[in-house]
């Protein structure tokens, strides 16, 4: 671009000026679309980022929804398996009830044959007395 424009007679030479502000005008549009390129470029540039920053704000979402999920699956897990442990005490506590009892019942039920053999003993010495006795008098 000419910055030189020339004086004539009446003032600034008109076609000069004329291809003057053609040029300025040029360099203007010239710079209006590069930077409306750059500005696209950049409004292109800004949607993907925001894009992106929304997946991520999703996955993050996702992923502390998983992440509850599963805390509220391992606290539920937790609970059953105290639940468990602690019918299985009980039950062993009556299981262990029952056999005492049964364990009872046996130990009568020992003694009792205990006492019915020491009495069974003490009738066959008895009868074998009272044999010894007929024999010794037959004799």
């Amino acid at each position: 671009m000419e910055d030189n424009i020339s004086k004539g007679l009446f003032g600034l030479n008109k076609k000069e000026v004329e291809s003057y502000i053609a040029d300025l005008k040029r360099d203007y549009e010239e710079e209006l679309s590069r930077q409306n390129a750059e500005l696209q470029s950049m409004k292109a540039e800004n949607s993907k980022l925001n894009e992106r920053l929304n997946q991520f704000l999703n996955d993050k979402k996702e992923m502390e929804l998983a992440k509850q999920n599963i805390s509220d699956v391992l606290f539920k897990a937790q609970e059953q398996a105290k639940q468990i442990l602690e019918d299985a005490r009980t039950k062993a506590a009556e299981e262990r009830q029952e056999l005492d009892v049964l364990m009872e019942q046996e130990k009568e039920k020992l003694i009792d044959a205990k006492l019915e053999l020491a009495m069974l003993k003490d009738k066959a010495k008895e009868v074998m007395l009272k044999f010894s006795d007929d024999i010794t008098n037959l004799q």
